[in-house]
């Protein structure tokens, strides 16, 4: 009965806050590998475009760019500037007896998708981990019937309510912050916000 209420607090929180038309990720540079993908995969696998980048920003956002060789081992986050670097610091995490490690640009975790995937390199290869992202919400939406509880399930197991409700909520403030979406009155009282002068503020 807990989910279900959870649920449709987050069904109302999420869909009223809308893409934003004509939004678009920001930043073409050399640096912004991930961000290059996320048009095409969201069209590819019918994920919308404004929800794909920010799970993406939850998830590796730093500065103005997501970072496509990021790691979180354990819990940790750790930022390499290269993918043979990134392969470098996975290995020795694993070394270390590491159980837990996300991967790349949206944070895929290793251990329970990697039979997805050839190595490490190809999980972090950003072409290949935002679209495996995109396809992975795709049917994370056919399972749970909405895009709010994919978004939630992306981050947390069906009986962690407290961490998806946490997730979502930075999903939708990063959805407002890159004008994909807006604050609405179902979304300020799920997230404990009240806007303003346009900004929120925790109440």
């Amino acid at each position: 009965m807990r989910t279900i209420r959870l649920s449709a607090l987050l069904l109302a929180a999420f869909t009223s806050s809308a893409a934003a038309e004509g939004a678009r990720p920001s930043g073409t540079g050399p640096d912004k590998l991930c961000e290059r993908e996320m048009i095409a995969a969201s069209q590819r696998h019918g994920v919308p475009l404004g929800m794909l980048y920010a799970v993406g920003l939850t998830e590796t956002g730093r500065g103005d760019s997501l970072r496509p060789y990021a790691l979180n081992v354990d819990g940790k986050a750790v930022y390499e500037l290269t993918r043979k670097e990134a392969v470098k610091a996975f290995e020795a995490a694993v070394r270390a007896g590491a159980k837990f490690i996300d991967v790349g640009c949206m944070q895929i975790n290793h251990r329970y998708h990697r039979q997805h995937f050839t190595s490490v390199e190809m999980m972090l290869e950003p072409s290949i981990n935002v679209d495996y992202a995109a396809r992975y919400l795709a049917q994370l939406k056919v399972r749970e019937g909405n895009w709010t509880m994919a978004v939630a399930r992306y981050h947390a197991g069906p009986d962690n309510d407290p961490a998806q409700k946490r997730y979502v909520c930075r999903v939708i403030s990063n959805m407002v912050a890159t004008g994909f979406g807006k604050w609405t009155a179902e979304s300020e009282k799920l997230c404990g916000v009240r806007v303003v002068n346009g900004k929120a503020q925790q109440r």
